[in-house]
């Protein structure tokens, strides 16, 4: 199977995040996840199949700020010509306790199976807790793999990457959704009215695909309605929605992303 990945988010000389093929000898620590850790090792729930180590690249967060959000793209192609693409995102603003995507110095193992910091594995092998989880598309098939790194966001604002998707505009979308959905439940116990049909109307209410406003929308009230009948777990969602963090001001500069094969 061929193996490639984007070269560069954006064309920086600054080297602050650097993405490069995974080799067992420049990052030792993710060394025992491709080797089959022993049944006693406390690494073994992060174990992944030795080939996973061929399609995998490492990301170096060098710069002194946190990475608050990541977008990548699996895109495979199979033998009948067909691809298919997997999406994937992470970001430290979606629960109240905020918990960056790759904190400054540190540096994530990307592969089909899942991403794991450097950070994490140290934890776990001074004794600390974690869950282990792994989820793929079947690679059966599959003639290419390839990875593409489509947006970073840092802790300061600071956008890399193409961001063809528009997550950017999906997060900046997902406090204003919360915050109108609130205020709708609230309005409607203020004025002693059955929530539902608000809930029910504001879930079912038809968007267009880039609509992503409307999107979490729908996704807040759905989740509400899943609580109805229970009071006290439909008012700690309200209150986290009324309290969604706030994001930095984003922006862009020439740089801050470097790739290399």
């Amino acid at each position: 199977m061929e193996f490639t990945f984007s070269p560069s988010p954006s064309p920086s000389p600054s080297l602050e995040v650097v993405v490069s093929r995974y080799d067992s000898a420049l990052f030792p620590r993710f060394r025992a996840i491709f080797e089959s850790p022993s049944t006693d090792s406390p690494l073994r729930f992060l174990a992944q199949p030795p080939e996973e180590a061929d399609r995998a690249v490492v990301m170096e967060n060098r710069a002194d700020k946190d990475v608050t959000a990541l977008r990548y793209r699996w895109m495979m192609t199979f033998e009948d010509g067909n691809v298919r693409k997997r999406t994937v995102s992470s970001d430290g603003y979606m629960v109240d306790v905020y918990h960056p995507v790759l904190k400054a110095e540190d540096c994530k193992s990307i592969c089909p199976s899942m991403t794991v910091e450097e950070s994490f594995v140290e934890h776990v092998l001074r004794g600390g807790g974690g869950i282990g989880g792994s989820g793929r598309d079947s690679l059966v098939g599959v003639t290419s793999l390839r990875l593409d790194i489509d947006m970073l966001l840092f802790a300061d604002g600071e956008i890399a990457g193409p961001d063809s998707e528009q997550f950017v505009a999906e997060l900046q979308c997902r406090k204003p959704g919360a915050e109108f959905v609130a205020k709708q439940i609230r309005l409607a116990e203020a004025e002693g009215r059955d929530v539902t049909p608000a809930l029910s109307a504001l879930a079912e209410a038809p968007y267009l695909r880039d609509d992503f406003l409307a999107h979490w929308v729908r996704f807040y009230a759905a989740d509400l309605l899943r609580h109805i009948g229970n009071d006290g777990v439909r008012q700690a969602l309200l209150r986290r929605l009324e309290n969604r963090p706030t994001l930095p001001k984003f922006y862009r500069r020439e740089g801050g992303v470097r790739g290399g094969q």
